[in-house]
């Protein structure tokens, strides 16, 4: 979905696994995605998130793939976040199924409106 994202609004793509948090320094808008791993984001992007260096004035996206539900990974991503002087702006998920293609079409149109505004 990072990649589909990324293609769509001509941005850079940043592996949270092996990229330091300081990457995002110059960017004013940070889309951050993860898997749902029991109801809450992936462990590697809390930690991420939790050593950005701390900002003011940006703005972030946040996007999530499930297989049932999102459970509570957009709060807690939230509140991470504005801890580090991120808002925000949008929050989109896609529910993946194992036998049919992918399509974050509608994820993308909300990110790329979100983006405009």
């Amino acid at each position: 979905m990072a990649e589909a994202i990324a293609e769509a609004i001509k941005a850079p793509v940043f592996a949270i696994t092996s990229s330091e948090p300081s990457a995002v320094e110059d960017f004013d808008l940070l889309i951050v995605g993860t898997p749902v791993e029991g109801f809450n984001p992936a462990k590697e992007t809390t930690a991420f998130v939790e050593r950005l260096p701390k900002t003011e004035g940006k703005k972030a996206i946040i996007f999530c793939t499930c297989a049932l539900w999102k459970g509570r990974t957009f709060g807690t991503l939230k509140n991470k976040l504005s801890s580090k002087g991120y808002e925000t702006i949008l929050s989109t998920s896609k529910k993946m199924k194992k036998d049919t293609p992918a399509d974050f079409s509608e994820s993308i149109n909300q990110i790329q409106k979100a983006i405009e505004k």
